[in-house]
């Protein structure tokens, strides 16, 4: 009887582990699968007139560099490591408007920086026919000292302002490294990218 009731309980002790296992593999399969096929994070700006998305690459919102190194401008440009260049795009929707001005600014996280913003260069390329070309710097990060018509706010920087009568879609690449002239050794710096607009 202790035979049986030890078997029992033997062969119980196996479905349950057999379960815990099935249930693991599906689990981590569903994280796998969910992970796998993540969309873009799209952030909308909704005009009276029309519309403006900002299109990033998965959760990223901008660029971060980490214990960076000094390096000359010619080096930081082309620059094609891994986190060294953030992609994104912008859609716009003219819908009823004539014109939608429209600008692009960066907003520094105050507290993942540690690089003094004269130390810092921001570079920002647009994709023309597969090759990215220069549009804004290299140039040192200067904060806005109050917000803009289109609504950047003060502390941010705009690196681009242009305006459009018709819809249409641009990929930009930024770039951030630290000065080659900076007398810091290494550091970190954060930035955010926001589009605001205005149509009419």
């Amino acid at each position: 009887m202790e035979n049986k009731k030890s078997g029992e309980l033997s062969r119980n002790f196996w479905f349950a582990l057999l379960g815990i296992c099935l249930f693991l593999v599906i689990f981590v399969g569903i994280i796998f699968f969910l992970f796998a096929n993540r969309e873009e994070e799209v952030i909308e700006n909704k005009l009276k007139g029309g519309n403006i998305l900002l299109n990033y690459t998965n959760d990223v919102t901008g660029l971060s560099i980490s214990k960076a190194t000094p390096v000359t401008d010619a080096v930081g440009m082309k620059n094609d490591k891994e986190g060294q260049y953030f992609d994104f795009s912008i859609d716009i929707e003219v819908d009823e408007a004539q014109t939608i001005d429209y600008e692009i600014a960066v907003v520094k996280n105050e507290t993942a920086s540690t690089i003094s913003d004269e130390d810092i260069r921001i570079y920002l390329e647009k994709e023309d026919s597969g090759t990215y070309n220069k549009v804004f710097g290299p140039e040192a990060y200067k904060p806005l000292e109050k917000d803009t018509k289109l609504g950047s706010p003060d502390g941010s920087m705009v690196i681009i302002k242009d305006s459009t009568k018709r819809s249409l879609k641009e990929n930009y690449r930024l770039r951030m490294w630290l000065s080659n002239k900076s007398l810091t050794k290494n550091g970190n710096y954060s930035v955010e990218v926001v589009v605001n607009g205005h149509a009419k």
